[in-house]
């Protein structure tokens, strides 16, 4: 039996069979010259802002993506780092090989593999381990704040079962499998959704992380100082008429005490105290201090945030440590309540640092009575500072860069340790009047603003990437400063069409150099390259990310190219922005179209007659080309300007260092050259002198055979031969004078012209820069000396091609290849001609 399909039936499966991969595709159209000039006039008009323009061109559709994160538009198949595992501080040391945070699908799968290491076992399980993540993440999708882990895996695990509906022994299996892995959770685990505030959550655990080991070791250490002063009683009282009393005397015995007769034993015990007994207003002292350091108690909460009124704080009601305190002016209360908590905190810092100099014998009242009389914030120390409950300021970035400004850049320049916390919309301008639109001006930076406070730390990050972030948590509450945190959370794209979540919003401001990450901690050093973290930020050593992309072409061909991901791509995300984009025909065909990240490697001069577009991807998988306005264009040279900035701050793409060594190649240069110059002099001389001295040789030796020999014989000059001939026993000394001397032995012109040829390569050693590329060539062929400069090795382990690339590459010229060894290498006469130059 046959089904007929229906036109639209077939055009699916159609597509189906020419895209099996869903690549985007382009739309067939017929391309029109003269409606190409008029479509270029309307869409270089909307680019330059004419809002007439914008009326003859289409709006963009709401389900629209970059082209590049058309891949992720279904979030529900999407694994990303979220949820996240955090192990609180129970008291105890917490393993070696255990992380604070870590995503929960990378703890699945080690844990699982903890007690099923085997391939097969557990088989069942681990083939559905990506459920049980995606289920969890579902299930936290509405929930803000940690949630205890262990009550959502054990849920998630009754659905897995409900959801397989296995019986028998793959049933009990799994049941087990179940079991153990739900044992394997730390104790106190909690789990943290995507939600609103992630960057809060992460940075209460980081509190909870730092602050409750350090709080512990405070307490161990009071505990300490009082057993100390304890002792010190102890003493003085040994000193005194009461220690050897004859009561005390007969309780000191122990067992056997009524043997003894504690009158009689105390009448010979020596009643001399030895030692000078402790003033009294010593004992007072230690009596005050004993006294607070036994009734010290430490303050509940731990964590206390100061909001304009923005924060929803059901959850941090709910939370034992956390306090929400509302103030319209949030860095300036944040001031007042650390400075009202460190003068709660001044008398037990007192106390201990007094009974410390009590045990240690050395309190001096003059010294030490004006010092604590005057004691604040100021004179703690940077563990007594870190033992602070900690402070947040929540600022709107409005506010900050507005009314708060001022009260901002005190709370940085005051040295306190309170935490202040930003959140950005990157595609906003927090400097913006309330009638500006968000690209009218230049952005105010917050995180720019805050490196000029030049002493407090300041970081921008995102939850997007929660290393990054925690990496920041920490290193400020690693140091007693002022810290300014910038944090952008993403956006959820309002469209039901679109389901993109913030997580990968956030992700996109960060390719798109919309929310650049970076670090300054200037307790790391005074030096820019010692303070700054630039690390994280994708292909950091230029402009905009650029990545591979695969479409379909009108003909239905694949092509393969690459896309860079501007800021301009990012703003298509933010629905109430895609006013500034238009649809630009598939018909219209011209030059001038220039893709966006391209216009914008452009100087504004060569940009004047193009027209700059960005690519999208709808949800049909039709792929379009979406004119870009000329405000998101100055936007984006604007975040460009400031992603290049901070570049240059981490030492990459820094022009004074550009220079520097381009000076430095310069100099070494035109060293290299003067060196050659001289060089070649020498040389020239020294040849000039071998010449001249063996002209006067040769010119000596015809002088002396012209006037001792017969020219006849000799018709070139040659070396006299001195005679080594002995004369015999039987011969006379006359018979010996009378016998003619040999003729000295001619050299053929052959063995002459043998002696003088360059055919075989040679180097002018003395020459060699100690550039080593023609090492790098063939080491063999070509060697060093104890000074690093060429020699020629041995000619048969190398090729005359060889030979010649090495000349061609010597930045000295020195290498001389002469004529082949090998007559049978192929390309000769190409190389030969090449070599020419260089055996001159």
């Amino acid at each position: 039996m046959s089904t007929k399909l229906s036109v639209q039936e077939e055009d699916e499966v159609r597509v189906e069979e020419v895209n099996p991969e869903g690549l985007p595709r382009l739309t067939v159209a017929v391309k029109d010259a003269k409606a190409t000039r008029e479509l270029m006039f309307t869409l270089r008009h909307f680019h330059l802002g004419d809002p007439a323009a914008s009326e003859h061109l289409v709006k963009v559709d709401d389900d629209l993506l970059p082209a590049l994160l058309n891949p992720y538009r279904d979030s529900a198949r999407l694994r990303y780092n979220y949820p996240l595992l955090l192990c609180q501080y129970t008291g105890n040391e917490q393993p070696a090989d255990t992380e604070s945070v870590q995503p929960f699908d990378q703890w699945l799968q080690n844990a699982t593999a903890a007690f099923a290491p085997g391939k097969e076992t557990g088989r069942i399980l681990k083939d559905h381990l990506p459920w049980l993540g995606h289920r969890i993440r579902e299930s936290l999708a509405n929930r803000e704040g940690p949630v205890a882990a262990v009550d959502m895996l054990a849920q998630s695990a009754n659905a897995l079962e409900a959801h397989l509906h296995l019986s028998g022994e793959s049933g009990h299996n799994l049941k087990q499998d179940l079991e153990r892995l739900q044992q394997q959770l730390p104790e106190g685990a909690s789990l943290l959704g995507y939600g609103r505030y992630p960057a809060l959550h992460l940075l209460i655990h980081t509190v909870l992380s730092q602050v409750l080991p350090r709080r512990a070791r405070f307490q161990e250490h009071i505990e300490q100082c009082i057993h100390g002063l304890k002792q010190l009683f102890e003493v003085e009282w040994e000193k005194s008429d009461e220690s050897i009393e004859p009561r005390v005397a007969r309780d000191s015995i122990g067992l056997g005490s009524e043997y003894f007769d504690p009158a009689a034993l105390s009448a010979v015990m020596d009643h001399s105290h030895g030692t000078q007994q402790m003033s009294v207003e010593r004992r007072k002292r230690i009596q005050r201090v004993l006294s607070i350091l036994e009734s010290w108690q430490p303050d509940p909460v731990l964590v206390r945030f100061v909001h304009i009124g923005s924060l929803e704080n059901n959850w941090v009601s709910e939370s034992a440590f956390c306090e929400a305190l509302t103030d319209q002016d949030p860095c300036a209360k944040a001031m007042e309540i650390f400075d009202l908590k460190a003068d709660e905190l001044a008398d037990i810092y007192c106390a201990v640092r007094i009974a410390e100099l009590e045990i240690k014998g050395v309190y001096n009242t003059e010294i030490h009575d004006p010092w604590f009389a005057n004691f604040h914030w100021d004179s703690f120390s940077e563990d007594e500072l870190l033992l602070v409950p900690t402070t947040i300021a929540l600022g709107s970035a409005d506010q900050v860069a507005g009314d708060g400004l001022r009260s901002l850049s005190r709370l940085l320049s005051s040295g306190r340790p309170v935490q202040i916390l930003i959140r950005v919309q990157p595609h906003n301008n927090p400097g913006a009047a309330p009638n500006e639109g968000p690209f009218q001006s230049f952005r105010t930076e917050l995180g720019y603003l805050g490196i000029a406070h030049r002493q407090a730390v300041v970081t921008q990050s995102s939850p997007a990437r929660h290393e990054h972030l925690l990496d920041c948590f920490n290193s400020a509450f690693e140091t007693a400063r002022t810290s300014l945190h910038v944090i952008n959370t993403g956006m959820r794209p309002p469209s039901k069409l679109v389901t993109l979540n913030a997580w990968l919003v956030a992700g996109a401001a960060i390719e798109s150099r919309a929310h650049p990450f970076f670090r300054i901690n200037p307790s790391a050093g005074d030096s820019a390259a010692a303070r700054m973290d630039f690390s994280e930020n994708p292909q950091a050593e230029i402009d905009w990310p650029v990545h591979p992309f695969r479409y379909l072409d009108e003909n239905g061909l694949t092509v393969d190219g690459e896309l860079g991901f501007t800021f301009a791509d990012y703003i298509l995300l933010i629905a109430r922005l895609r006013d500034y984009f238009r649809y630009i025909p598939a018909e219209c065909d011209s030059d001038a179209l220039t893709p966006v990240d391209l216009y914008l490697s452009m100087n504004p001069e060569q940009t004047r007659n193009l027209v700059p577009f960005v690519w999208a991807v709808d949800s049909n998988l039709i792929l379009h080309r979406l004119v870009v306005s000329i405000e998101v264009t100055n936007a984006a040279r604007d975040r460009r300007n400031y992603w290049r900035a901070l570049q240059e701050m981490a030492g990459i793409r820094n022009k004074y260092v550009e220079r520097a060594v381009e000076e430095t190649r310069l100099q070494e240069r035109q060293q290299a050259a003067e060196k050659r110059e001289l060089m070649l002099a020498d040389h020239a001389a020294e040849l000039n002198r071998v010449r001249n001295e063996a002209a006067g040789e040769a010119m000596q030796r015809l002088t002396d055979m012209l006037l001792g020999l017969d020219t006849g014989a000799l018709p070139h000059p040659a070396p006299a031969v001195a005679s080594t001939r002995v004369v015999s026993a039987n011969q006379t000394a006359s018979e010996a004078e009378t016998e003619q001397i040999p003729a000295p032995q001619q050299i053929p012109d052959a063995e002459i012209e043998e002696s003088l040829n360059f055919d075989e390569p040679w180097i002018d050693t003395p020459l060699c820069t100690s550039c080593n590329d023609c090492l790098k060539i063939n080491s063999q062929l070509f060697i060093y000396n104890e000074e690093k400069q060429a020699l020629m090795g041995d000619p048969s382990n190398g090729t005359y091609a060889q030979l010649v690339a090495a000349a061609e590459l010597c930045p000295a010229k020195c290498i001389h290849p002469g004529m082949p060894l090998n007559p049978d290498e192929p390309g000769l006469d190409a190389l030969i001609q090449r070599a020419a130059p260089f055996n001159q």
